[in-house]
């Protein structure tokens, strides 16, 4: 029964690993006009702004995390000593996913809070801890010899007891709902229909 429940856990991991990749790619191809126009809007290729840099890292960050790992899945060809030097690649390239998409937040973040000096310093504190606690979290106990191959594949596990893996992905969730804590508390702040606001529209229909 349980050889029958792995074969049947390996084989949906394989379909849902097929459909995020049909996924991406169709998300990719669809959005190239739009990052074209991007690309044009910016005033030369030198002089681009840190939003244009932050999309072109997280996107292709992003495609290249998706293809280490699912080559080390899906490829056929690994020894055991291969493995060792190309299964840390996954597991280093997504930390460095999550740090562009933290400072994507933070950005957000810190505008949205109107560049306040103060939050500014907590959110650059809050930004380094949790790198700091997701490269240790993400890359415990796996600079040892704990790659695995099966049938020519390579993947990464937690050789040790404490699932690191799960402390990593909690501690991306707190950085997430703080700063979507902030940035709902200044939103909420920002009043639209405000009497200065009411009064310079009426005295603009005035004129």
């Amino acid at each position: 029964m349980e050889p029958r429940l792995a074969v049947d856990s390996s084989t949906s991991e394989k379909y849902f690993r097929i459909a995020s990749i049909s996924v991406a790619f169709y998300d990719y191809a669809i959005t190239i006009p739009a990052e074209w126009r991007f690309y044009r809007s910016q005033p030369s290729i030198f002089r681009i702004s840190l939003a244009c840099v932050l999309f072109i890292l997280i996107r292709y960050v992003s495609a290249l995390v998706m293809i280490l790992s699912n080559y080390g899945y899906f490829s056929t060809g690994f020894t055991q000593q291969t493995c060792q030097h190309y299964y840390l690649a996954t597991s280093a390239f997504k930390v460095v996913q999550t740090m562009i998409s933290q400072v994507i937040l933070g950005v957000r973040t810190f505008n949205i809070a109107r560049r306040d000096r103060r939050i500014g310093i907590a959110l650059l504190l809050l930004y380094l801890l949790s790198i700091l606690v997701e490269w240790f979290t993400d890359l415990y106990h796996r600079i040892q010899p704990t790659a695995v191959v099966v049938d020519g594949n390579c993947t990464p596990i937690n050789s040790g007891k404490t699932l690191s893996a799960w402390f990593y992905y909690l501690v991306v969730m707190l950085y997430d709902l703080v700063m979507l804590t902030v940035s709902t508390a200044h939103l909420l702040r920002y009043n639209p229909l405000s009497s200065r606001t009411i009064g310079t529209s009426a005295s603009a229909l005035c004129l």
